[in-house]
């Protein structure tokens, strides 16, 4: 059988999340492609768009969040709001790919995609099944555009708040948030560390601010090496910001006690070997610490989407989230001398967020293809 995932490249987790939908696809047997959803219409408009999103989020974040918080509130007509009728403007476009392509059923992980697919199946210029991903731990603006065959959700309460945000119950099911099916936890913590290049007998601290290297990672990173034992080794993974990898890099700290690195291909074979991760709340990046079991403590949420993220993590026990860079040092500390702390983190995971989404996606995507195919 034969699958595209659609996606766009703002940030690294959608993109994540398409491409562990796809391997776990690939695992099962089948044939998987992830493109970008704006880049198969025209090239220059993905550019555009996506280089606006890491403008502003980089450098005026509070403006963003002003943006995605009132997107909740935007005026429908038609049952439809504004942004829905500017995606499928293009969408003919992407049903001539899809019809060249001719994949069996059809997953997106992005919000625009999805209104694309709803408004390319309303209108019959396509007859596959399609099915949507949400990416992150709170309703996502727009999902209430759409009218797709199935949307995988994070957990069962995220499941209820979308049925009353106006997507329909019965298309919602709950999988969790899918990552690479490769990525499973090591028991043998030593090993974890030999594998990463990491020295076996110290403590190592992960600080990582995504793929653009986000946050205030610096003024973090500097109260950690103030507080922290000297045997803990902090890694700074910087993601593409060169800039914030220069500065780290003239603080002419030794490798012992700071690592620098750039963007990390892939970040899980890190974060296993570490005993505490610091990260910003993204719903991709979270998952994955879920997913290794590594204690987590987030920071610097992006204003929107990602302080909404951390508020679910706070409310659930499932990671610490601390205010300042003293709070950060503070939790830090306290994870690595009591593991009773991350006990409970691991407890509280388990009651609410499932594990291997990206496997149960694949397997019920593969049945609702084969049913599709019965019916069309």
């Amino acid at each position: 059988m034969k699958f595209l995932i659609f996606s766009l490249s703002c940030g690294g987790g959608h993109d994540a999340a398409a491409n562990a939908a796809a391997a776990a696809l690939r695992d099962a047997g089948a044939e998987a492609a992830v493109y970008d959803c704006y880049a198969v219409i025209r090239p220059s408009l993905s550019k555009a768009v996506c280089g606006f999103y890491v403008w502003l989020v980089k450098h005026l974040p509070w403006l963003f969040g002003i943006f995605y918080n009132a997107s909740y509130n935007i005026p429908r007509l038609n049952g439809k709001t504004f942004v829905y009728d500017i995606n499928k403007f293009e969408a003919e476009r992407l049903a001539r790919f899809i019809q060249k392509e001719n994949p069996d059923a059809i997953l997106t992980s992005h919000i625009f995609s999805a209104q694309q697919l709803t408004h390319l199946k309303k209108n019959g210029k396509i007859t596959q099944w399609i099915g949507g991903i949400i990416t992150d731990y709170d309703v996502q603006p727009f999902w209430n555009d759409t009218e797709m065959d199935m949307i995988f959700t994070p957990t069962e309460s995220l499941s209820e708040r979308y049925e009353k945000f106006g997507v329909n119950g019965a298309r919602l099911v709950t999988t969790g948030i899918p990552v690479d099916p490769s990525i499973s936890p090591e028991k043998d913590i030593a090993k974890a560390k030999r594998e990463a290049g990491l020295e076996e007998n110290r403590r190592h601290v992960l600080v990582a601010g995504g793929s653009m290297g986000a946050g205030k990672m610096h003024s973090t990173v500097e109260n950690l090496l103030k507080t922290l034992d000297e045997n803990v080794q902090i890694i700074a993974v910087c993601g593409n910001n060169l800039k914030l990898k220069r500065k780290f890099m003239r603080m002419n700290v030794p490798e012992s006690r700071l690592k620098v690195e750039g963007f990390v291909k892939p970040l899980c074979r890190l974060m296993r070997a570490c005993d505490v991760v610091i990260s910003k709340p993204g719903g991709l990046s979270t998952t994955e610490a879920f997913e290794l079991k590594r204690p987590l403590v987030v920071v610097h949420p992006i204003h929107g989407v990602e302080s909404h993220n951390a508020r679910f993590l706070r409310e659930n026990g499932v990671a610490l989230c601390p205010k300042t860079d003293d709070e950060v040092s503070k939790a830090v500390s306290e994870i690595l001398s009591n593991p009773e702390i991350t006990e409970k983190m691991m407890a509280a995971r388990e009651k609410c967020i499932p594990s291997g989404a990206s496997r149960t996606i694949a397997d019920t995507v593969i049945r609702e293809a084969k049913k599709n195919a019965d019916i069309v």
